[in-house]
C-alpha cells in the first residue's frame, strides 16, 4: 500500500518536490513520513532551498495525507510507486522517474513491448494517415502504443490502436480528473475499455499547464523501447520527446515528409541526424527485433479487393493524395450519389478515408 505521505508530496506546489528532489530527500531522511515531518534544516540538507522549505512546512499544516489518499482511491484511481513490481520497468530506469504514477485501467505486463508515437497537434492529412496506419500495424503485432492524448498525431495513434482492439497508454500533462474535453474523455474511455491505461504523475485535479507537457514527454519516451515521431515542426514538443529517448539510449524513429511542409522540418532533421527512417511498420519491427507477420485474421482490409465492381474501380484511383468525390465520379463515369454511397461503405470496411471537404484517400 502506498504511503499517504508519498502521495501528499505530489500535491505540493505543482510538484516542486519532483523525482530528483524526492530521491535526494529520501536518501538523507530515510522515509516519506520523515520528509513530511522534517524541519527546515533537514529539508535544506535534502536539497530544498530555505524559502521553499518554509513554504512546504506552512502548506503541510493545511493538509491531511490520509484524506488525500482516501479521496484518490474513492475516485477510482490506482497508484503505483517506484518501489512496486508493477511499475513500468523501462520507466523506472530513467534518472527522473516519477515516484508516484496515478492511473486508471491496466498497466502493461513486464514483457510487453511499448512504442511511443508522437507528433504535431497541427498535423497534416498525410501525418494523420501515416500515424494511423503505423499505429494500427504495430498494434496488430501486439505492441503497446504510448502517446499523449493530445490533438493531432497523438489522438490518431490512440484511435487507430483502439480500432484494432490493441492496447494503448495515454500519458497526460494534467491530473486524471482535470481532462475536461468531451472528445478526449470519450477516447480515454475507449482506451480503458480495450485494456489500456491513462496515467499521470500529477494529482487528480491538477490542470494542464504549458510547462507540464515537456515534462510529461519524458514518461512517453521513458516507458517505451523506441519513440516514433510522425510530424514535428522545427521547435516542437515531439523533438523534446525524441531527445529524451536518445538520452536514455532508446531507439528514435522518424517519418520523412515534404521539404515544403513546416510540420516535417523536425522529422526530416531527425532523419538527417541519424534517426531510423520509417516508411512502413516493418522498419520499426525489425529494429525492435519483432518478426513481421501477417496471419489470416490480420490481413489488412486494403490487401483484399472489395467485392463490388464500383468499389474496385474507385479504389484503383485512390492513393495518399486526397481526391474529391466529384473527380472520382467523373473518372469512373458514375453518378456522384452512387460514388458517395460506395465510398461510405469503403470507409466502414477500411478501404477509404474521408479527409474532409468531400476528399478521400486510400
Amino acid at each position: 500500500m502506498i504511503s499517504p505521505y508519498r502521495l501528499a508530496l505530489t500535491h505540493f506546489n505543482d510538484l516542486t518536490i519532483g523525482p530528483v528532489r524526492h530521491a535526494s530527500l529520501l536518501e538523507v531522511l530515510g522515509s516519506d513520513e520523515k520528509i513530511w515531518r522534517a524541519t527546515t534544516d533537514e529539508l535544506q540538507s535534502g536539497g530544498l532551498s530555505r524559502g521553499m522549505a518554509a513554504k512546504f512546512i506552512a502548506w503541510r499544516t493545511t493538509q491531511d495525507p490520509q484524506a488525500l489518499l482516501d479521496d484518490t482511491l474513492k475516485r477510482g484511481i490506482s497508484l503505483v510507486t517506484l518501489d512496486d513490481p508493477e511499475y513500468p520497468e523501462l520507466l523506472r530506469a530513467i534518472h527522473d522517474a516519477p515516484y508516484v504514477l496515478y492511473y486508471r485501467g491496466t498497466l502493461p505486463p513486464a514483457d510487453a513491448l511499448l512504442v511511443g508515437v508522437v507528433g504535431s497537434r497541427q498535423a497534416s492529412q498525410y501525418g494523420l494517415k501515416v500515424a494511423g496506419e503505423l499505429s494500427e500495424a504495430l498494434a496488430r503485432h501486439h505492441l503497446v502504443i504510448v502517446s499523449g492524448l493530445a490533438w493531432g498525431i497523438d489522438e490518431e495513434a490512440h484511435k487507430a490502436t483502439v480500432k484494432v482492439n490493441g492496447k494503448t497508454i495515454a500519458v497526460l500533462g494534467c491530473g486524471l480528473d482535470a481532462n475536461d474535453s468531451y472528445r478526449k474523455i470519450q477516447l480515454a474511455e475507449e482506451i480503458l475499455a480495450k485494456g489500456g491505461a491513462v496515467i499521470s504523475e500529477y494529482p487528480p485535479e491538477m490542470p494542464s499547464l504549458t510547462h507540464h507537457f515537456p515534462i510529461r514527454n519524458r514518461i512517453i519516451s521513458g516507458m517505451s523501447k523506441g519513440t516514433l515521431v510522425v510530424e514535428a515542426a522545427e521547435k516542437s514538443g515531439s523533438l523534446i520527446t525524441a531527445r529524451a529517448a536518445l538520452m536514455e539510449n532508446r531507439e528514435v524513429f522518424a517519418v520523412p515528409g515534404s521539404i515544403h511542409s513546416p510540420t516535417s522540418v523536425g522529422t526530416n532533421r531527425l532523419c538527417r541526424d541519424g534517426a531510423h527512417v520509417v516508411t512502413c511498420a516493418n522498419d520499426i519491427l525489425e529494429v525492435l527485433g519483432v518478426t513481421p507477420r501477417v496471419t489470416s485474421t490480420e490481413v489488412p482490409a486494403a490487401m483484399i479487393p472489395p467485392a463490388a465492381p464500383e468499389a474496385r474501380a474507385i479504389l484503383a484511383l485512390l492513393n495518399h493524395e486526397p481526391k474529391h468525390i466529384d473527380d472520382l465520379a467523373l473518372t469512373v463515369n458514375l453518378p456522384s450519389h452512387t460514388v458517395g454511397a460506395t465510398l461510405t461503405i469503403m470507409e466502414i470496411e477500411g478501404y477509404a478515408r474521408h479527409v474532409g471537404g468531400g476528399n478521400y484517400t486510400r
